[in-house]
């Protein structure tokens, strides 16, 4: 069940109840996403999540990257006439222009061809499981990925390993398009402030930033994947006691802030706080040692997006230390 306790209008409401998405229910095919999940997370998630209500305004993220998703397509599928206008207008060369086809047979594709590929689902099996991925997109043997997410993602580079992760297994999916060692990450923020960005080095420059990040090897991703399915098989049917627990990692944890109070008998307010336990015991040390350093374990992201969150022991006791609000 969806619910709306917003009360949003019917315009909205039905946007964010509608799910595009081909869901497999198959117990024993995984998606490329998925697979990336913590083996709690996978094997809670799998018997709680047609359990579970969610409310709309929790759907906001999801439907938002599907919409941009959806327009970075069509704008690709326009009437060829309409491409090529784009292109021309973006200063690229004529040969460029003539050269780029739109989700080719690949046996037809030429080395003067510029072969675009988006949204293809291509399923691999292995072990007794079936794996499946819908890329975003492949430019020339590029695999591209399109994520509508926060400025402290590119900031902090959280989601690096992750990206390459997917990556790797899109490509080990389809080796035949993905042709290239690199994958390129295009971010486009969702909180993006020009203000922020003049003032921080830091910060993103602008609201959209690509990079490239460096993929796996076909066989070392076949390995990981190997790998993932092993622990899956020895953890399914256990009690989650027994269970891996999440790691920092995995959880996309955030940093501990290290609260420096020089009146411990006022806690109303730190003194300062440090992004390390150093920074913070040296102004201790230099205020004469009569104060107190307080780490405050950073918050965990991952569990707010996770379907067994009801219902994982670990979770419940991040929202009792006050670490996760659901």
């Amino acid at each position: 069940m969806i619910t709306n306790l917003s009360k949003l209008p019917m315009s909205l409401a039905i946007w964010l109840a509608s799910d595009d998405y081909d869901h497999n229910k198959d117990a024993n095919t995984i998606s490329a996403t998925s697979l990336l999940k913590p083996i709690k997370s996978i094997l809670l998630g799998s018997s709680c999540s047609a359990e579970s209500d969610i409310d709309i305004v929790d759907l906001v993220p999801s439907r938002m990257g599907t919409a941009i998703h959806t327009a970075i397509e069509e704008s690709w599928l326009k009437p060829n006439k309409d491409l090529k206008a784009a292109l021309t207008a973006l200063g690229y060369p004529k040969r460029v222009i003539e050269a780029v086809k739109v989700n080719p047979d690949p046996a037809t594709v030429t080395e003067d061809d510029l072969a675009i590929y988006m949204e293809i689902r291509t399923d691999r099996d292995i072990d007794n499981y079936t794996i499946t991925g819908k890329f975003d997109f492949i430019c020339d043997g590029q695999l591209e990925d399109f994520k509508s997410t926060s400025t402290y993602t590119w900031i902090t580079q959280s989601n690096r390993e992750k990206y390459i992760q997917q990556g790797s297994i899109y490509r080990w999916l389809n080796p035949h398009l993905v042709t290239k060692d690199t994958m390129r990450i295009n971010y486009i923020f969702t909180d993006w402030s020009a203000a922020k960005a003049k003032q921080s080095k830091d910060y993103p420059a602008t609201r959209v930033i690509s990079q490239e990040y460096p993929l796996m090897s076909v066989f070392d991703t076949e390995l990981f994947i190997k790998a993932k399915l092993f622990e899956l098989n020895k953890y399914a049917g256990m009690d989650q006691d027994s269970m891996p627990p999440c790691t920092s990692e995995e959880l996309w944890e955030r940093p501990s802030v290290f609260k420096y109070y020089k009146n411990p008998a006022n806690k109303s307010r730190s003194t300062k706080n440090f992004e390390n336990y150093w920074e913070a015991n040296q102004r201790f040390i230099d205020d004469g040692s009569v104060g107190e350093v307080v780490e405050v374990k950073g918050e965990v992201v991952f569990c707010k997006y996770c379907p067994a969150v009801n219902a994982c022991k670990q979770a419940q006791q991040y929202i009792q230390e006050g670490r996760l609000s659901v």
